[in-house]
């Protein structure tokens, strides 16, 4: 009798979860990336019924963070997705398909609710690290993830876009960085950017231990540990995004124009490169980075790696 009683209490309170929707909090790694999002389209179209057009967008948004996260699916991979990009806008718009891709679809609990966008507003400027800053923090770190740092520092990519590189991405006789296949959509339009001669004479040096193609065979999750282990360390607070405000900023002092600020951070979309070539070919970019060099390389003591 004592066992049908909570027979019945259990069952009713699964009929109580599923009206709510209460789930429980939980974290996974994805690893097969493009499986994942076709399943998800079936199912947003046929189960949730919502459009194709929608269902495309939010496609490109749940791909661009499975990309930037290396498939890492937690608070902290989340939040530093959304701190990538500065605009309103666009923090909101990615957020409405991962809410659907990570609450509705992969039932990964209630806590993507948390992420709340108002009306932007303004607000105090990042606080950018100084040089010496810069060169003790990344002298500090573990010798790959240095590697990771420098790239970050004087280029613009996003981490996600560095860790997919491959050594064939890499023109060392002008420097020049290949990313223009990373991202498949129109909202993410990685083209090139460069990198410092400071910056490829440590990469050429480091790319003489490599035995594969892929230039960094390390997880985000560990390059992620690892500036917080030496942020800790140190007293000075960088995380992976931070890079790319420091290298706009680095533009910025050198008055590089913004329309090419965008496009070495991958915010110029594939149309427009492809409509003004002219702008953004190689060689014009070059040029363009010629102007910010300067302001890239880090003031390493001589003992520093």
């Amino acid at each position: 009798m004592i066992e049908e009683k909570l027979d019945k209490i259990l069952y009713e309170l699964d009929l109580i979860k599923n009206h709510l929707k209460i789930v429980p909090d939980r974290f996974i790694t994805i690893t097969d990336i493009d499986v994942k999002i076709e399943n998800y389209e079936d199912y947003a179209v046929n189960e949730f019924g919502i459009s194709q057009a929608t269902v495309n967008n939010q496609k490109s948004a749940i791909r661009g963070f499975l990309n930037y996260s290396q498939g890492i699916i937690n608070k902290e991979t989340v939040k530093e997705y959304l701190e990538s990009n500065d605009s309103a806008s666009w923090k909101s718009n990615q957020l409405k398909a991962l809410r659907k891709f990570i609450r509705d679809y992969l039932r990964l609990g209630n806590w993507i609710n948390e992420f709340v966008f108002t009306k932007e507003r303004a607000k105090l400027k990042k606080e950018i690290p100084s040089d010496e800053q810069l060169a003790l923090f990344c002298s500090k770190l573990d010798y790959t993830i240095q590697m990771i740092f420098l790239i970050l520092a004087s280029s613009g990519l996003r981490i996600g876009e560095v860790l997919s590189l491959k050594i064939n991405n890499i023109d060392f006789e002008t420097n020049m960085l290949d990313v223009s296949e990373v991202h498949e959509s129109d909202t993410k339009s990685s083209w090139i950017s460069f990198m410092t001669y400071q910056t490829s004479q440590f990469i050429q040096n480091y790319v003489k231990s490599l035995h594969a193609n892929m230039l960094f065979p390390i997880s985000y999750k560990s390059v992620q540990e690892n500036f917080q282990q030496v942020s800790e360390e140190t007293g000075i607070k960088i995380k992976p995004h931070l890079l790319r405000t420091v290298f706009t900023e680095k533009c910025t002092q050198a008055e590089l124009s913004e329309k090419y600020i965008d496009a070495f951070c991958g915010r110029t979309s594939q149309s427009i490169i492809r409509k003004h070539y002219t702008d953004y070919s190689p060689k014009a970019m070059r040029r363009q980075y010629d102007k910010v060099e300067e302001f890239l390389t880090l003031p390493f003591a001589e003992n520093d790696d």
